[in-house]
């Protein structure tokens, strides 16, 4: 039986390889994960020297027909350039990526010494690709493949792409023969069995437009037919958990990954009987201000529906509407966000991009008073915006003249911790300063007390605005003990 690697970069449950591994089996090949590098959102590490050559060793001792690497995001290049630099340098096995970046950008990956990329869903394709190279035969008319020949880069159109992705079948959820390399170190196993949530996704695809988003560039690259947005069935979303409460002995808690969480006409309501008979257990899914709907909310609460997520953004209508192209109002999010508190979710997060060069103070102003006016019981995740590439709004930087097309390249393809560092922590004035935190003060009843009477002049109450901070923040790190501790109990208790 042949061999195939696939790696994954800074995600030890990736589900899309996961996909692969399963319809690769399914086709016949030996398969192996290597899970390369943990991710860490705060501090992200490169590759060392040391992973590199246990990655060698791996691949010397399987040696396969063929290795995959999943190339999700620009975030971490610099990582997979030394991976690909030594599979260069160290073997002649056939090299093929994909993921979101790849589908975007095949020729700037395939210049790093990839051999094909595969566009958009792989799971057919990699059978017909490891199909040619076992076989010897012809591979150039592989849909969505793309490949050299005589020097030039040939990009296959896309297909054998489904409406119906049931049929690709489930995510591998024990990869028996998985390698996790970290730390200088090798771990055999599936390094997703020791987890207390598992990741899935119930749909692919999601139907808006967001600037600083490349889903809507994805979803244009699709064939004709095929739908911006498939959503599994039920069944299908159900047999996968079902398998994972089996496989992952310390599971508590499900993360529905999807983009905006399906609200088709009786999915919900089929989804609630199911899950409520087959798992059992607290989850969380991610929403729009657009999609919230109070009455599928305490349907899904009924079941175990413990946190939801909403991207906001910001509170200012110009930025959100001119420069994110989110078109939801301010009534909208106010409305969305009653009907969280009204449906008695236990817990609520919002995400808002701030600090960016198309923001001005009075943008920060406009999401602290829009922020002031939720009602009280929730969790921001405030943090910056990342320039990703093959995103709408890289283009409005350069044709607004925010940055050039140099200076743009530099962010987008920085190394990985300058972009997760510009991400976390913005250059900016100090009123603006003020304002982002006077807003992440807003989360508790305490500092938003105190807060707001700074409002009138930020600047003068600098000092206590920072000490304030400073304590939201220590107030930050003792809620997230009693968030977890929570959804510990939530779940022993639904056990019973």
């Amino acid at each position: 039986m042949k061999t195939v690697i696939l790696i994954a970069f800074y995600n030890k449950k990736a589900l899309g390889v996961r996909y692969l591994q399963t319809a690769l089996e399914n086709a016949g090949y030996r398969t192996i994960i290597v899970f390369f590098k943990d991710f860490n959102s705060k501090h992200p590490q490169p590759a060392s020297e040391r992973e590199l050559q246990i990655l060698k060793g791996e691949i010397e001792r399987e040696n396969p027909m063929l290795i995959g690497l999943s190339v999700m995001s620009s975030m971490y290049l610099d990582t997979v350039r030394s991976v690909t630099d030594m599979l260069a340098e160290s073997f002649d096995i056939p090299t093929v990526a994909g993921g979101a970046f790849a589908s975007m950008f095949p020729e700037r990956v395939m210049n790093f010494g990839i051999d094909y990329v595969i566009r958009g869903d792989g799971e057919i394709n990699i059978c017909l690709l490891a199909d040619a190279i076992k076989n010897n035969t012809d591979y150039e008319n592989i849909p969505s493949l793309c490949f050299r020949r005589g020097g030039e880069i040939f990009k296959n159109e896309m297909g054998n792409i489904l409406n119906s992705i049931d049929d690709y079948g489930l995510p591998t959820i024990n990869s028996r023969e998985a390698r996790f390399i970290e730390h200088d170190k090798i771990i055999y196993g599936d390094p997703q069995l020791s987890t207390r949530s598992y990741e899935v996704i119930a749909s692919r695809g999601c139907p808006f437009t967001c600037s600083y988003c490349c889903c809507n560039n994805l979803r244009k690259m699709l064939p004709r037919g095929i739908k911006g947005v498939r959503t599994r069935s039920v069944k299908s979303v159900i047999e996968e958990l079902i398998e994972a409460k089996k496989q992952c002995g310390k599971l508590s808690f499900i993360h529905f990954y999807d983009e905006i969480f399906p609200n088709l006409p009786g999915w919900v309501d089929e989804f609630v009987e199911e899950y409520k008979k087959h798992i059992n257990m607290p989850f969380t899914i991610w929403s729009h201000p657009k999609m919230v709907d109070e009455e599928v909310l305490r349907k899904l609460k009924s079941v175990g529906l413990t946190e939801v997520i909403m991207g906001i953004q910001s509170g200012s209508d110009r930025i959100r509407s001119d420069i994110f192209h989110r078109y939801e109002t301010r009534d909208d999010i106010i409305n969305s966000v009653n009907a969280i508190k009204d449906a008695k979710i236990f817990w609520c997060s919002f995400d808002f991009m701030l600090m960016h060069p198309f923001e001005e103070t009075a943008d920060l102003k406009d999401t602290y008073y829009l922020v002031k006016d939720f009602r009280s019981g929730f969790e921001l995740q405030l943090h910056g915006l990342n320039f990703l590439p093959g995103t709408d709004i890289c283009d409005m930087a350069v044709n607004s003249g925010k940055l050039t097309s140099d200076e743009l390249e530099k962010i987008m393809y920085a190394p990985m911790n300058e972009q997760f560092d510009a991400y976390w922590h913005q250059n900016n004035s100090e009123e603006n300063d003020l304002w982002y935190k006077m807003t992440f003060c807003l989360q508790f009843t305490c500092t938003k007390r105190a807060v707001t009477r700074c409002e009138a002049d930020p600047v003068k109450h600098a000092k206590k605005i920072n000490r304030l901070y400073s304590f939201a923040k220590r107030l930050e790190h003792a809620r997230y003990f009693y968030k977890k501790g929570r959804i510990m109990l939530t779940n022993l208790l639904m056990r019973k």
